[in-house]
């Protein structure tokens, strides 16, 4: 595994975009896909809760599939090309696709996920404009960590980081919208559309009007923290759940956001165990007093912010290290968008290790 992200450019149809992936990354996709759904298996066994088997799994990602296809039959068809391209079964992308989404079935069990954001409004001109996160996951996901250039009829060109086999997890398009996010575990979670076709269709936006919409528009399958931005440098933190929102903003100076429920209205809503909250909440406010601290946290201050390691191993930074006997995954990808200036910064985690790679749209 080298320390930048592989980097894969895709462009033509749906279809043809997802076979491009698919032939691209093959390798990665298969060999995530081998541990995948042992990976649940074991995981649901472990924490003695019903056992979340690749059969279950593939029976309740279903339920996905019609609200995907009525909400965005083209990334249908292109999650379609990748199963193809792959030589996988379309019903282990899809899947791979919810995988958040399944991880809700085990929600209470879970310590290992946890990605922290970063929201700095800069000027009122939306000069340094800049959001962040680092995206954690259970190590098995670290392999598959890459980087997309769309080119799409139509859409606005964009560079996605994502993982093999998904359609997009962040990222920044041509028009100047990016996003990053947190996810969240609510009640309500259910057949919905999985969030990287939420992703997408973000990332598909011109304005940041359309890009909240694209949010709030269709019925969701769980909840997720969407944190956009624009070239004008405005900012909205969309708190979901899969049937209701609320909306953040920094208006009043840079904020951050990790795995809870901020907002009072929808705090009943969440399911995290009880002893896994104090996690979030510590990320919550390191992040936050880090932001507050920084004279100037443009990109450059973001960028070493995501390298903290207060209340490590579960910290801004995360290694995959034993917590309790269990290992509690890793930072798979820093992000840093700048919006207004159409500049991207990534990194492969953990990124206190690895070299931020600079990109420009």
């Amino acid at each position: 595994m080298t320390n930048h992200l592989p980097l894969l450019e895709i462009s033509g149809d749906p279809r043809d975009r997802g076979r491009a992936h698919g032939e691209g990354f093959r390798e990665q996709i298969r060999t995530l896909l081998s541990v995948y759904f042992d990976y649940l298996d074991h995981t649901s066994r472990s924490h003695r809760v019903e056992p979340l088997t690749k059969t279950r799994a593939l029976d309740l990602s279903c339920a996905y599939l019609g609200p995907a296809d009525a909400s965005a039959p083209d990334l249908l068809e292109e999650a379609r090309g990748i199963a193809d391209g792959a030589g996988v079964p379309f019903a282990e992308i899809l899947a791979l696709n919810a995988f958040l989404d399944l991880f809700d079935y085990l929600s209470p069990a879970f310590v290992e996920a946890g990605c922290t954001t970063f929201m700095a409004p800069g000027g009122l001109d939306g000069t340094d404009a800049v959001i962040g996160q680092n995206y954690d996951l259970p190590s098995i996901f670290a392999p598959a960590a890459v980087l997309l250039r769309l080119t799409q009829t139509g859409s606005p060109n964009t560079l996605v980081y994502t993982t093999a086999g998904m359609l997009g997890l962040a990222g920044l398009n041509s028009a100047g919208i990016g996003v990053v996010i947190n996810n969240l575990i609510p009640a309500d979670a259910g057949p919905g559309v999985p969030y990287p076709f939420v992703i997408r269709r973000i990332l598909s936006s011109t304005r940041i009007g359309g890009a909240i919409d694209a949010v709030l528009v269709a019925p969701r399958a769980s909840g997720m923290n969407y944190v956009l931005c624009d070239r004008h440098g405005e900012i909205y933190d969309l708190e979901t759940s899969a049937r209701d929102y609320e909306v953040l903003c920094p208006f009043d100076g840079p904020m951050a956001h990790s795995n809870h429920y901020l907002t009072e209205r929808l705090k009943p809503l969440e399911r995290r165990a009880w002893d896994q909250r104090g996690q979030t909440i510590a990320r919550w406010g390191r992040a936050t007093r880090l932001l507050r601290a920084s004279p100037r946290p443009d990109a450059a201050a973001l960028r070493t912010m995501l390298k903290d390691h207060v209340n490590g191993p579960i910290a801004i930074c995360r290694h995959e290290e034993d917590l309790g006997g269990e290992p509690c995954g890793q930072t798979m990808c820093g992000i840093v968008l700048e919006p207004p200036g159409g500049r991207a910064w990534f990194a492969r985690g953990p990124v206190c290790e690895n070299e931020w790679v600079s990109y420009e749209l």
